[in-house]
């Protein structure tokens, strides 16, 4: 073996440069070729080698050339320069930047245009009215409102009127009442109230059989109509009646009452029925029942 003098590699006796460094190495021997490798006589040609190659073209100077080439040309990561990159990274900042400033300035002018409509909009009118002139007949004090001691229209009677004591001897037997809602009588929605009982000493006497109409807290309704009014202002539904027996009996006596008479706007209502025997002066003779009923008004 032999000990490379520069780098210290050890190579073989036969080699003549450093196969680390390739430095010469001291007293390499020189082989030539001369003949085509092969063998004659079954014999090796002693300046070959085993696979047929010379010694000089297995270790000569190609061979070390070619390692020098390789051990000073330094490796290269790319075949070739890379082309530089186009500087476009500027212009997308400065886009980016535009776009940001673009929405800042539309906020900007959108609050305020908010701000402005929100003025305009508490803004108070201002009429220019002319300004009185003084005179004697200007009052400094503000004119008066309507006044409230004005007295309302008075209700109708919610009394139940006391019967005249020239009708004491007079007897009522009342035996029943019943309805008949949504009718139709002269044209006229309505209903039909069917009345049987039986009345005594009365014969000859011009009476009414009379329905007035009031609310479930006994407030009578009043007629605006003329039409079903009293003559104390309540709505009421009547027939004339002349007994001609001392005791007559009227087994289904009707009285037809138009919805319109209640004079009542749209809703729904508890009424009441306040059926009496009255006479020619409405001046109450007996009274004979009430009747409920539910009423609404579309």
């Amino acid at each position: 073996m032999k000990n490379c003098q520069k780098c210290g590699n050890q190579n073989a006796d036969d080699m003549r440069f450093c196969l680390n460094c390739g430095n010469p190495l001291p007293d390499a021997p020189i082989v030539f070729n001369l003949q085509d490798s092969g063998s004659q006589g079954g014999q090796s040609n002693p300046g070959t080698n085993p696979y047929g190659q010379s010694m000089e073209t297995q270790f000569g100077r190609p061979a070390f050339q070619q390692q020098q080439q390789q051990q000073q040309t330094p490796p290269q990561n790319f075949s070739m320069v890379p082309p530089a990159k186009k500087s476009g990274g500027g212009k997308k900042i400065m886009v980016a930047v535009g776009g940001v400033v673009a929405l800042f300035f539309l906020v900007l002018v959108g609050g305020a245009a908010i701000v402005g409509y929100n003025i305009w909009k508490n803004k108070p009118v201002v009429t220019n009215s002319p300004t009185p002139s003084p005179g004697p007949s200007s009052s400094p004090s503000a004119s008066p409102s309507a006044s409230k001691s004005a007295s309302p229209t008075p209700k109708p009677e919610t009394t139940k009127p006391t019967p005249s004591s020239s009708y004491d001897n007079v007897k009522v037997n009342f035996k029943k009442v019943w309805v008949d809602y949504d009718q139709t009588n002269a044209g006229e929605l309505g209903m039909w109230i069917h009345l049987k009982f039986d009345v005594t000493n009365l014969k000859g006497v011009d009476s009414y059989a009379a329905v007035y109409f009031q609310k479930s807290d006994d407030s009578y309704l009043e007629d605006g109509t003329g039409e079903n009014r009293a003559n104390d202002g309540r709505v009421v539904a009547q027939i004339k009646l002349k007994p001609g027996y001392d005791t007559t009996a009227y087994e289904d006596l009707e009285i037809f009452m138009p919805y319109s008479g209640l004079n009542l706007t749209k809703g729904k209502y508890n009424l009441k029925m306040d059926i009496d025997l009255v006479d020619n002066d409405e001046s109450l003779i007996k009274h004979m029942t009430y009747n409920e009923f539910k009423y609404e008004k579309y």
